[in-house]
């Protein structure tokens, strides 16, 4: 009896060829999910970073009011808003530029400006129950207090993200 000697025809070169496709989609796939993750990864840092910076222009606009020394600055001009004046738009990007909008400090390490807008809301009232700290104000618990609405923004690092925040503030003796 003869054998035939060419009795695959090739079929394992298929089978491998297969396989080696099959891996390489494989390979494919788990690239492109590492590339979406990096990404997810980076937009969650810049964020973060940029709340950060905003959190560091809130804390100017409170430092920039434990320095005033009346309410006359709060005239509508330079980032301040009085009781009468109309604050701008947060969520407009004219907003955090120019004069409707204080500059904060620049983030040490990082090159990055916040900046902020100050409003004064009027007389905090005993009514609203303020309760003060220890070490805050009058030791009587309340007072009259004024009211400051605080808006900061910052940009990412890249410019990618922004973050604006928003806080109240009281403040004795003015």
């Amino acid at each position: 009896m003869k054998l035939h000697e060419n009795s695959q025809r090739g079929a394992a070169l298929i089978l491998s060829l297969l396989m080696l496709l099959i891996l390489s989609l494989l390979a494919i796939s788990s690239m492109q999910n590492t590339v979406m993750q990096e990404r997810m990864v980076s937009a969650e840092r810049e964020g973060m970073v940029s709340l950060e910076i905003a959190e560091s222009g809130l804390r100017d606009a409170e430092i920039f009011l434990d320095g005033v020394g009346n309410l006359t600055e709060f005239d509508g001009t330079d980032g301040l808003y009085g009781l009468l004046d109309n604050a701008p738009d947060p969520l407009d990007a004219n907003t955090w530029i120019g004069a409707s909008s204080r500059v904060g400090n620049v983030v040490a390490g990082l090159g990055v400006t916040p900046r902020f807008y100050i409003r004064h809301v009027g007389e905090a009232r005993e009514s609203e129950n303020i309760q003060l700290g220890a070490g805050y104000g009058n030791n009587s618990g309340l007072s009259e207090q004024q009211a400051f609405r605080i808006v900061a923004w910052s940009p990412g690092l890249t410019g990618e993200s922004q973050r604006i925040i928003e806080s109240y503030y009281t403040r004795d003796g003015l």
